[in-house]
């Protein structure tokens, strides 16, 4: 076992656990990354909602973190992502990054989920279709690591660092990156500054109601009742979106520094943990990973009614700072269908091959490194909807 680090496993892992359970209790919503990006894809007019906008945030926070981790803290040295030991790990080449991202695409919006969504969410809360997604994208992960690792088709030479960032991506990024902080920090402070408008001096919303009426002080009785229902229901709606981006704010936040400590930005630290037949160079660094997320993710689940084992009695309904009309947004779904299961082994596939699963794809974007941008996540955006259009059919 070469390249294993415990301790930075654990508390990484942690950390990601952490992010998940800020989300979940403070917002009521599930940290699925590939959910997140694919929602924004694929629904982009939902998530302008107000109550909906902290996935901007979310996701502004986490490519912002990103960056700075990127070039503060390891300050761009590409040593860190480069396999230690030459020859011992499979280096993916440009097709692997075609392939994996559209399959990865494909194989998670299918799935309905990827490592973060099931595996320390899902398993968290003891979902039996997580639990059989993550079963399934782990066995073809192993098998197809443990045998294209040793065929050259979506192997480069060991000295390749054409995915390394270069004075054209880093730019790119990084205007990529400023524009998502940006769209998040207008999502937040609108959230915060927005006015309640009032409808106008008409009665818009119930002209049976107004017509039933016909004494000018009942109309303008009715009118003002109508305006205090309407602007209440904004007043509701802002100071839950609000709440909901602070939480989304600092789960995407941690989240990325997670990724950070714990190792997962690098692809061979995943490409080396899925091939067991090599055993000498095999690094089990990701199931501490996974085992430091999944305690903390599971404490999380504890406080939410219908999935506490230890803590039944203070169990709840309802996030504990949002308003009372809301609920947890736990997927509720226990199903086991073709679905699941071909999407889950098509993720294990492209995670294998690329090394990548959207979070630490997200951070390869966000530190610049061209290949992530130009073939992995266009090939993944493909992917997605494709999926989308295929599942209707299943």
């Amino acid at each position: 076992m070469i390249n294993f680090q415990p301790l930075e496993s654990i508390l990484g892992g942690g950390l990601l656990g952490l992010a998940s359970a800020i989300l979940l209790l403070g917002s009521g919503d599930i940290l699925g990354c590939s959910g997140i990006v694919s929602s924004l894809i694929l629904k982009p007019k939902e998530a302008i909602a107000t109550t909906a906008r902290w996935k901007f945030v979310h996701l502004g926070a986490f490519l912002l973190t990103s960056t700075l981790y990127h070039f503060f803290i390891l300050k761009q040295d590409i040593s860190a992502y480069v396999v230690p030991t030459p020859g011992t790990i499979r280096v993916p080449n440009t097709l692997a990054y075609v392939v994996g991202g559209f399959l990865l695409g494909f194989g998670t919006k299918l799935g309905a989920g990827c490592t973060s969504g099931h595996g320390i969410c899902g398993l968290a809360r003891f979902s039996k279709r997580s639990f059989a997604a993550v079963m399934t994208f782990m066995a073809t992960g192993v098998a197809t690591s443990s045998t294209f690792d040793v065929v050259a088709i979506f192997s480069a030479p060991d000295d390749d660092l054409s995915w390394a960032p270069n004075d054209i991506s880093i730019p790119c990024s990084l205007a990529i990156v400023t524009l998502f902080a940006v769209c998040g920090a207008m999502a937040f402070g609108h959230s915060v500054f927005v006015k309640t408008f009032h409808i106008g001096e008409e009665i818009q919303n119930d002209p049976e109601a107004a017509a039933e009426s016909s004494n000018v002080d009942d109309i303008e009785k009715f009118d003002d009742e109508n305006k205090e229902r309407q602007d209440a229901s904004i007043e509701d709606a802002r100071n839950i979106g609000l709440r909901k981006n602070i939480f989304g704010a600092l789960s995407g936040a941690i989240f990325a520094a997670g990724l950070g400590l714990a190792g997962m930005i690098k692809q061979y630290k995943v490409i080396s943990f899925l091939n067991i037949v090599d055993f000498k160079n095999w690094d089990p660094s990701l199931a501490f990973v996974m085992g430091g997320g999944l305690a903390i993710s599971f404490l999380s689940y504890q406080y939410v009614e219908g999935h506490g084992v230890i803590f039944k009695t203070k169990a709840m309904a309802t996030p504990p700072l949002l308003n009372k009309k809301c609920s947890f947004n736990v997927p509720t779904k226990s199903a086991l269908d073709a679905q699941l299961i071909v999407g889950s082994a098509l993720f294990g596939i492209g995670w294998a091959i690329g090394g990548f699963c959207p979070g630490p794809a997200l951070y390869a974007f966000a530190a610049g490194m061209p290949k992530a941008m130009i073939y992995w996540w266009p090939c993944n955006i493909v992917g997605t909807i494709l999926a989308e259009i295929v599942s209707k059919y299943m």
